[in-house]
């Protein structure tokens, strides 16, 4: 039996409130979890791309913060997870980002996680219908990891393995989608990266196995 400590919830906000409260409680978890001076490294620099991507959420939002680790496994899974919202202006704005492609050139992985989450977060039905991918114009959601995960509810779920392998596959044809994968600090210590929408809530997680 796998033996789950999960720590308590932190409440984030993109303004930058609790964020320094939620470092602490990573860094209290690696501690929990006996992490050496080199994977306390790692597991704070998870926690700050995650909380880094949050800030440049669009709107206003909060969210719950908090960690488990699995002692058996040696997983030390990351969540972040926020209520959708009815956001009209900001769903608005999203949206126009979505079908013209606006700032195609300038964004990397952990842009195109976020705005996987807004998606989630504002209810963007219609992106998903005009296979519209924030960043590249290029692909579409399964292009980039959308998964059926066996949760019957969902409206989907995303794993940046899933995206990495399909970004491999195409490596030849598309060095810039690789060169963006093998720079990425995310990319390059997780284990992976999920975003998932369940009802009224978007998750988005970050595992790595120590």
């Amino acid at each position: 039996m796998i033996q789950k400590i999960t720590t308590e919830k932190v409440k984030v906000a993109n303004t930058g409130a609790g964020m320094n409260d939620a470092l602490a409680m990573t860094e209290k978890a690696a501690s929990l979890f006996n992490l050496d001076g080199k994977n306390r490294l790692r597991a704070r620099l998870l926690a700050e791309e995650l909380l880094s991507m949050s800030r440049s959420v669009a709107g206003q939002f909060t969210a719950d913060y908090w960690i488990d680790l699995e002692e058996d496994t040696r997983k030390f899974t990351i969540h972040l997870e926020a209520q959708t919202q009815l956001d009209y202006s900001a769903r608005q704005e999203l949206l126009s980002v979505s079908t013209t492609g606006k700032n195609a050139a300038s964004v990397g992985i952990m842009d195109k996680i976020r705005g996987i989450f807004e998606a989630g977060l504002y209810n963007i039905e219609e992106s998903f219908q005009l296979q519209a991918e924030y960043g590249t114009g290029m692909f579409s959601y399964g292009a980039l990891g959308t998964v059926d995960d066996g949760m019957s509810e969902a409206v989907y779920a995303w794993s940046m393995q899933k995206y990495k392998q399909s970004v491999e596959a195409a490596k030849d044809d598309e060095p810039a989608a690789w060169d963006e994968l093998e720079k990425s600090i995310i990319a390059n210590i997780a284990d992976d990266v999920s975003v998932g929408v369940l009802r009224d809530k978007v998750t988005l997680t970050v595992s790595k196995k120590f």
